[in-house]
């Protein structure tokens, strides 16, 4: 079997690569709106249009610190595990709680995993992107559901 972690650390870059382009959108939108003449819906736009690039800035920000960092490991039971569509209908992404933590999961390890399992998720320690999650036979089983 081929280690995960290469593959996580390209998706992780990808992602990087994609908020960095939508919080340049995002600037450039920005400066345009401050450039021209200030009337009251383009307070409106400027503040919505911030707020999505603080929020942008955020994930890059999260993003550049996983770049480099060491993975993590987290253990504990699945209290929940549900699928649901992002963007509309363009995405179907598959979730599970471990702890108190949600962590999304690619297809083919969501089949794998149920409810009630005690798992080790191997993970990115900033933005939670999992680069693998397995039973942990005789794990402990006593945490609160």
């Amino acid at each position: 079997m081929q280690d995960p972690e290469p593959a996580a650390r390209a998706a992780l870059r990808r992602s990087a690569i994609i908020y960095t382009l939508l919080l340049a959108a995002d600037v450039i939108v920005l400066a345009y709106i401050v450039a021209g003449s200030a009337s009251g819906g383009a307070y409106v736009t400027l503040t919505i249009v911030g707020l999505v690039g603080l929020l942008l800035a955020y994930h890059v920000y999260q993003h550049a610190r996983d770049l480099g960092s060491v993975l993590a490991e987290s253990e504990g039971v699945v209290t929940r595990k549900w699928t649901r569509a992002d963007l509309i209908i363009a995405m179907q992404s598959h979730y599970v709680t471990v702890g108190r933590t949600v962590f999304r999961l690619r297809p083919e390890e969501y089949i794998h995993i149920d409810e009630g399992m005690y798992v080790k998720v191997v993970h990115f320690p900033n933005t939670l992107n999992v680069v693998s999650i397995h039973e942990v036979l005789g794990g402990r089983r006593d945490e609160p559901k």
